[in-house]
């Protein structure tokens, strides 16, 4: 009888121990979700994780099962027959997303074996392929884009405002001058660049860079020209973000470009002001589309919208940093970054609203929620998202004899995760998503060569690092 009446107490001191925490969390609203799980959960669950009275939240040993979905259901009505209390009147529906989001980027954490740099093998086999990598060249600063010439030479941007052409196996062979003034702010400065598709004909090169009016504020500017005798020539700006939309911000300025059916696409990001992303008299936060030599389309879904930019293809995108086109079948795909959680690969589609700020698989950086819903009528959902972050940058398709396992599918860099990813794609439809390699760097760029060999642009230690990966012999 004594043990009995020991064990209720322990469950009334239980009880009431929960209603106060409702009551607290109720009057507080919200907080970030490593205080509420250090609060609610660890007790049970274990400070790290790793389990105590209730099981791990790391293995794959779970009640019902580990996705976000299963997750959020279980932390909202609780599983009383395993002791398990339901939360949902004590935390809101933002709390709880952002609880989901902070137990599965810890799971990841724990599931990662982070290899040193010095000890990563410069042979490697993955995914049907053994390849070596090779270091083709280190700038002395952070690089940006890379695009190939005819002759297979490269040209590579830095960020602070060098342009470089190299051979393919990493020789300077000398840096473009006269090229135009960038505005280096944070995330911004000279970013993207790429050929024009009849560029053995016209020798058009296009350039994605943030530029300012008065040195305090900027914004986004696309222009062409033509490299002669390594001079930078013909400059011609077709797009500059109107002084009224800039910011002292230095982030989200996007600007990736691709050329598709004879059109000019480009990204810009939403530069740190949430809800610009749905503003259409504002170029931020949307993919824009023009004539290559800057003209706006007669068919864009705006341009005969009042108040409405009419170089808008698409919007409600955060910071889209990759796009390319699939040459299969010829649909633009994009990858932006999320918050903290919630980056997206989408494919982009004419007059569609991608939801951010109002819809997002993430939450803000301090861990405090941002919103409770991932979808919503007349927005449009990603093909993949990522929870946690990789933060997502360039993006290419492989198309090429090199690496014949990996043909048509599509090649993703992360940065803040540093893998390479390999997604096999069906129409417009995921069906497979793999790892090729990780902890090389944060991937800024990833870029099929002539000879079907891969170069990706990394950041180590706030140096450009540009890696080739290739098959020597092709017998794998």
């Amino acid at each position: 009888m004594e043990v009995i009446n020991k064990m209720n107490q322990r469950r009334l001191t239980f009880v009431i121990s929960l209603i106060f925490l409702c009551f607290s969390f109720a009057s507080k609203g919200s907080q970030n979700a490593e205080d509420t799980f250090e609060q609610l959960c660890a007790s049970c669950h274990g400070k790290n994780l790793s389990g105590g009275m209730a099981g791990s939240l790391l293995d794959d040993q779970w009640i019902v099962d580990g996705s976000p979905d299963a997750l959020t259901k279980i932390i909202a009505e609780g599983l009383i027959s395993r002791g398990m209390p339901a939360w949902q009147d004590a935390l809101s529906a933002e709390q709880i997303r952002a609880l989901v989001i902070y137990i599965n980027e810890q799971r990841f954490k724990a599931s990662r074996r982070v290899v040193p740099d010095e000890t990563q093998p410069s042979r490697v086999t993955s995914l049907g392929h053994t390849f070596d990598i090779t270091e083709v060249y280190i700038a002395p600063s952070i690089l940006w884009a890379l695009e190939f010439l005819p002759d297979g030479s490269f040209i590579t941007t830095q960020r602070d405002g060098a342009l470089y052409h190299l051979s393919a196996d990493g020789e300077l062979i000398g840096d473009i001058q006269g090229l135009p003034e960038v505005w280096q702010q944070g995330q911004g400065g000279l970013l993207d660049v790429a050929l024009h598709p009849n560029y053995h004909n016209n020798g058009w090169v296009y350039l994605a860079y943030s530029y300012s009016t008065d040195g305090e504020v900027g914004g986004l500017a696309i222009a062409r020209g033509k490299i002669n005798n390594h001079r930078w020539e013909d400059h011609h700006v077709l797009f500059a973000s109107d002084p009224a939309s800039h910011s002292k911000s230095g982030r989200h300025f996007g600007s990736r470009i691709v050329f598709n059916d004879g059109y000019l696409f480009f990204t810009m990001g939403e530069r740190g002001i949430r809800p610009s992303a749905q503003d259409m008299t504002i170029p931020n936060g949307k993919v824009l589309r023009l004539h290559d030599d800057g003209r706006v389309p007669t068919d864009n879904p705006f341009v005969n919208t009042p108040d409405t930019l009419s170089a808008i293809w698409s919007f409600g995108h955060r910071n889209p940093q990759g796009m390319d086109v699939d040459p299969t079948t010829g649909l633009i795909w994009e990858a932006e970054h999320g918050p903290r959680g919630g980056d997206e690969l989408n494919v982009v589609t004419k007059a569609r609203n991608y939801g951010w700020p109002i819809i997002t698989y993430g939450m803000n950086y301090d861990g405090t929620p941002m919103t409770h819903l991932t979808a919503k009528d007349g927005m449009e959902q990603p093909k993949h998202y990522w929870v946690p972050s990789i933060a997502p940058a360039g993006i290419s398709f492989y198309n090429g004899d090199m690496f014949s396992e990996w043909n048509g599918k599509l090649l993703v860099g992360g940065m803040a995760i540093q893998d390479l990813q390999l997604f096999t794609i069906d129409g417009d439809t995921i069906t497979a998503k793999e790892i090729v390699l990780s902890d090389r760097g944060r991937i800024r760029e990833v870029k099929v060569a002539p000879d079907g060999s891969i170069y990706l642009i990394v950041t180590i230690d706030g140096k450009g690092h540009v890696l080739r990966l290739s098959i020597s012999d092709k017998t794998t």
